[in-house]
């Protein structure tokens, strides 16, 4: 028998989870096909057969605390499903799910996704920020929902997320349901030579070039970091770092990018640079062993600068 596949959704109550499960089971991907839906969280949206007549779905409304193993075994013997839907109590930890639960052998996880509705993410972002950093976590999509592409600072939206987990798909969606490009909203010129990356821009420079190589690869930049250099690096190449908070005062972690350029024992190691030079790639493994690029700059000149006013980056 073929795999079933699981799609797991979370996010704040009101933020379009269901919504958005209800337009994914009438789409022409999955309409059709032998479906259930599991429910965790009452909200305004119902799941009606008038909101996806392309389907027929097994709809199950529950607590978070009835998802145990039997009664996921339940389901896989009664429906014998292609495709499962989880709206999760936002609430609620998904490692409740991923880390307690066990499912059948055949259900494979096809996706991870959390929905966070745009309007309410600065004031929520900010006062629940380790709620948001265990959906991060838990996650490989963010949904972005009801974005304002005028008024909202999409490469910060996606930064706050990236800081959390580098890996993570972010998708961005208008309030009229169309799909917004986050290159056409950049708060830099890349057609700039060089392009200037501002201080508080560091963070968004950094995430955006590890997922977006065309953009990048041999684009001219400058940018400030603290210049830090590795006892492996020393005379060729050095690191330009920044401080980030991620989500409380205890996620302070490092950024940094590796610069390439040869140097003498009187380079100024720990002290604020700026730094022009062009973008590269070169190649490294994760820890499974799977290839991936990590961008660098090629060093054409630096200068000492001053500390800027925010030594530490904020993405909220």
């Amino acid at each position: 028998m073929e795999d079933c596949l699981v799609y797991f959704f979370t996010g704040f109550l009101g933020s379009g989870k269901t919504s958005c499960i209800c337009s994914w089971l009438d789409g022409e991907n999955f309409g059709g096909r032998r479906s259930v839906v599991i429910n965790t969280e009452e909200g305004e949206e119902e799941y009606l057969k008038e909101h996806y007549p392309a389907s027929d779905p097994a709809v199950y409304n529950c607590e978070t605390t009835d998802i145990t193993k039997e009664f996921m075994f339940d389901i896989e013997e009664k429906h014998h499903p292609e495709l499962i839907f989880i709206e999760w109590n936002g609430s609620v930890s998904p490692a409740e799910f991923f880390d307690k639960v066990d499912v059948p052998q055949r259900w494979a996880l096809a996706a991870s996704i959390v929905v966070v509705d745009c309007s309410t993410y600065g004031d929520y972002y900010r006062n629940m920020q380790t709620f948001f950093a265990d959906y991060y976590r838990n996650c490989d999509t963010v949904i972005f929902n009801r974005v304002d592409p005028q008024n909202d600072n999409l490469p910060k939206l996606r930064a706050s997320v990236k800081a959390v987990n580098p890996s993570v798909s972010i998708n961005f969606v208008s309030k009229d349901n169309t799909i917004v490009r986050i290159e056409d909203h950049l708060p830099y010129d890349l057609s700039q030579n060089p392009c200037n990356i501002a201080a508080e821009d560091f963070g968004l420079f950094y995430t955006d070039a590890f997922d977006n190589v065309q953009r990048y690869n041999g684009k001219r930049v400058s940018l400030i970091g603290q210049a830090v250099v590795p006892r492996e690096m020393q005379g060729k190449a050095f690191g330009l770092q920044r401080q980030a908070y991620t989500c409380c005062a205890a996620d302070v972690g490092l950024m940094g990018i590796i610069c390439m350029y040869k140097y003498g024992s009187n380079f100024p190691a720990g002290q604020w640079l700026k730094v022009t030079g062009t973008v590269g790639y070169f190649e490294d493994r994760d820890e499974n062993g799977d290839r991936f690029l990590v961008p660098c700059i090629n060093v054409d000149d630096y200068a000492i600068t001053s500390e800027p006013e925010n030594a530490i980056i904020y993405f909220n």
